[in-house]
């Protein structure tokens, strides 16, 4: 071979390898990605039209996508990807970070009755399980959203929250299932408020929750409102931002009067602070 020849040679080397350096730098300038903790929420933001996480799937909320990471969920990279109003696929890389579990050792428990749970009671539970479970479990086929964020306050003013979030309870020692709520320090008897339009899907009183009421939004996002002294809405029903739905209480397991309110979001239990703040304020996908 030449020398002319080799040099040439030599030439489309280094140009084919500039390319694949070019290439390589692009779609590391363009991977997407996104840290979020246990419990917490993510957005996209940006005409999407359809959101996924993994296996599952549901429709964008004006125009955002909204990432609800469930408070057990396993720590690691996941995938996350979009369908722009454009017609474009997008992934993104979504990292779960551990929120770790606050103890909350309650001792001297009044109500005995949840601290040795009769097998009665126990067997109402399961009942009042099996009707909750669907309701705040993932479904493919949701009804369109018909909130936007951020959402109402469930009580007004409302106090600041006990920061209990996903804790880890025992009862006089014994090990219980964790928080899946917040609670808020209001007394007894004050208007518990709606986050959002929605539609009650149950209003009753259970064993652990007392008087409770579960609220469909649309889009996949239920909340929930637990130990009512009162509620004044049934099942069905339609409701609206900021409308009164009950008083505050101390009924089923609780220490004493305060609001409780838990979000479930296209099946993860979530920290309902997060849609309580700007949307802006979310870990977004960038």
């Amino acid at each position: 071979m030449s020398i002319f020849n080799l040099t040439v040679f030599s030439g489309v080397l280094l140009t084919l390898s500039a390319m694949g350096q070019t290439k390589n730098s692009s779609s590391a300038e363009s991977a997407k990605s996104v840290t979020v903790g246990q419990g917490e929420v993510a957005r996209w933001a940006g005409n999407c039209l359809r959101c996924s996480f993994e296996k599952r799937a549901w429709d964008a909320v004006n125009g955002t996508c909204y990432y609800p990471v469930d408070m057990d969920m396993e720590p690691g990279k996941y995938t996350i990807s979009r369908r722009t109003t454009g017609g474009k696929l997008e992934s993104a890389t979504l990292t779960v970070t551990e929120n770790s579990c606050q103890q909350e050792d309650i001792k001297n428990f009044p109500k005995k009755e949840y601290v040795t749970v009769s097998a009665k009671n126990q067997a109402r539970a399961a009942k009042e399980a099996a009707i909750v479970n669907p309701i705040i479990s993932y479904k493919a086929e949701v009804r369109p959203a018909v909130f936007d964020l951020p959402v109402g306050k469930p009580a007004n003013p409302l106090p600041k929250g006990e920061g209990n979030f996903g804790a880890c309870r025992t009862f006089d020692g014994q090990p219980r299932d964790r928080h899946t709520g917040q609670d808020y320090p209001v007394a007894v008897s004050k208007p518990v408020l709606s986050i959002g339009n929605g539609r009650v899907v149950l209003a009753a009183n259970q064993f652990f929750s007392g008087n409770a009421v579960y609220i469909d939004h649309g889009n996949g996002l239920v909340s929930e409102y637990f130990h009512l002294k009162s509620y004044s809405v049934k099942p069905n029903q339609t409701v609206t931002k900021g409308q009164t739905i009950g008083l505050t209480g101390e009924t089923g397991r609780v220490t004493g009067p305060h609001l409780h309110l838990g979000v479930r979001w296209h099946g993860a239990c979530i920290n309902p602070g997060f849609l309580l703040i700007d949307p802006s304020d979310m870990p977004e996908v960038q």
